[in-house]
């Protein structure tokens, strides 16, 4: 990814535990009827997919689709309540709509790492 140098970067988030909200995962069980094997199944396949779509986007320089991926992730992250990989979308997408490619990679790399420590807790849920 092509990151430009720009003084309007936002202040790093801390690295945080993942925050698999598992009350949030019991609701929505009852609510869809489905399992938690076919819930995570789900989530992990579309946030996948949008992350994926984040970096694409990123390497493209289209920072529009960036921001639509990082909103569609926000959405599927929401669904469990996963306040880390949340915010840090936010900043993916706030940065990318904001028209800063720099922000928004920096962004994507700290929602990188809370996606990956989501990921590794979600098989467990």
């Amino acid at each position: 990814m092509d990151r430009h140098p720009d003084d309007h970067a936002p202040a790093a988030l801390p690295d945080v535990p993942p925050g698999l909200d598992h009350a949030r995962l019991d609701q929505l069980q009852q609510h869809l009827g489905l399992t938690r094997a076919e819930i995570v199944a789900t989530l992990t396949t579309e946030l996948a997919r949008a992350m994926a779509g984040i970096d694409s986007a990123l390497a493209d320089g289209d920072l529009a689709s960036a921001g639509l991926a990082a909103h569609t992730a926000r959405n599927s992250a929401l669904m469990i309540d996963a306040q880390p990989l949340l915010q840090r979308l936010g900043a993916v997408e706030a940065s990318a709509r904001s028209g800063n490619l720099q922000a928004a990679c920096l962004a994507r790399d700290a929602a990188g790492r809370a996606w990956s420590a989501l990921r590794d807790e979600l098989p467990a849920a």
